[in-house]
């Protein structure tokens, strides 16, 4: 055994080998870390850890992992002198996010001496959700006295287990009910004694006024149906000048809902490919899990079968009302898009996000895909970027009984500044 050890040691002095620790750094190589914490779910990298060095790192581009709260380490990989060595380093992870309000009750009421109002949580009609956290806290601050009449100030506080805060305001109504007064009950217009019948007006907005105000050689302009607009002329809505429909396919109304084809979408589909518009569809759903929304794009892929569209297929999410109850937080809703996306793509489809201003501007902000927005105004002021704009939801075309969705669809993605 002893001449096997010595025969080793001869070895390597002849070739001129040394043991050697790859964690152990050499006396010549620089590389100062700096104690770095990171936003929860942002996407640092190797490099953000380093603040000096005289060495090449072979991982500077790796992803750090920031999916949970607190400590974590990191193993930089590092070349010296033709070696591969490694140091570890740790990091925090925090969260400094405070919840995001997405609607409260700023005015409640309560008759004097009413004593079951004090049994009201007022939390419960609020709306809100967390960047990471899935139960958030609600409380509401201020005082007031039933028997007194009166408007009190109070406040919602909102906060999530690292104790960051959003608040909003309430007025809490005391009303004294020998205060009120009476409606007039006869709401009926009159003039010079006579009943006079107020003639209804159709205010909806004409299909042919939005292309005479917004069409150009950059923009497509079309509608978008569901079975809510009921048997569909499609001839006459080419006629009319519409370029395109975007319909409704498919339809899940809530977590464990199983999601189903639009009463209308086969006829929608066919209808509308004869007419020669070009199409895309969309899906309104609500998962709760990202096993829930892997099934629903399965589903989707399925009944699709290969069916070529002209657009992304759209993503449409809009069960806000019960983010609380499911504990759902904002990264969860952008992991079950990510989900979607990931099994519709591998058919070869691409996906858009649907929502309105008010929920691109406080939920969607970092998602990556293009978007739909829906913003009801002639000239909107959403400042992300969007490929197609709806306009309107009270807009009339040749072909369609009632109201429809109108919308404007940019060849290149659109910026309003």
């Amino acid at each position: 055994m002893k001449k096997k050890i010595i025969i080793l040691i001869v070895l390597f002095i002849l070739c001129g080998c040394s043991f050697y620790d790859e964690y152990e750094m050499p006396k010549e190589v620089t590389l100062k870390t700096i104690n770095s914490k990171f936003e929860v779910y942002s996407k640092p990298k190797i490099s953000d850890l380093i603040e000096e060095k005289n060495v090449k790192i072979i991982n500077e581009d790796t992803v750090l992992n920031t999916d949970k709260t607190g400590k974590k380490k990191t193993t930089i990989e590092y070349e010296y002198d033709d070696r591969t060595y490694k140091y570890d380093v740790e990091y925090n992870v925090e969260d400094t996010t405070s919840p995001t309000i997405l609607y409260t009750e700023n005015y409640n009421y309560a008759y004097v001496g009413d004593t079951s109002i004090e049994n009201t949580d007022l939390c419960e009609s609020a709306v809100f959700i967390d960047n990471y956290d899935r139960k958030v806290s609600c409380k509401v601050e201020g005082t007031y006295d039933i028997n007194t009449p009166g408007s009190y100030d109070l406040k919602y506080i909102i906060s999530d287990k690292d104790n960051n805060v959003i608040e909003d305001s309430i007025t809490f109504e005391v009303i004294d009910p020998e205060t009120i007064e009476e409606d007039d009950e006869d709401e009926e217009e009159i003039i010079e004694g006579e009943q006079v019948e107020i003639e209804e007006t159709d205010s909806r907005i004409q299909f042919s006024d939005i292309i005479n105000n917004y069409k150009n050689k950059n923009n497509m302009i079309g509608i978008d149906v569901s079975r809510w607009q009921g048997d569909i002329d499609f001839e006459k809505v080419k006629k009319a000048g519409a370029e395109f429909v975007i319909m409704r396919m498919a339809v899940s109304n809530g977590p464990n809902d199983e999601i189903g084809l639009d009463s209308k979408f086969k006829q929608n589909l066919k209808n509308a490919k004869k007419a020669g518009l070009k199409i895309g569809v969309y899906v309104y759903t609500s998962p709760a899990t990202v096993k829930e929304v892997k099934k629903q794009a399965e589903f989707i892929v399925k009944e699709l079968d290969g069916t070529k569209l002209d657009f992304p297929i759209a993503y449409d999410f809009e069960n806000w009302e019960d983010v609380r109850k499911l504990k759902l937080n904002i990264h969860d809703l952008t992991n079950m898009m990510d989900e979607f996306y990931k099994i519709v793509n591998k058919e070869g489809y691409e996906v858009m996000l649907y929502s309105s201003k008010y929920y691109l501007e406080k939920i969607w902000g970092t998602v990556d895909y293009p978007v739909w927005l829906a913003h009801y105004i002639d000239q909107t002021n959403y400042q992300g970027d969007y490929v197609m704009w709806q306009m309107t939801s009270d807009g009339r075309i040749d072909g369609i009984d009632g109201s429809v969705d109108i919308d404007i669809y940019y060849k290149k993605e659109k910026r309003e500044n």
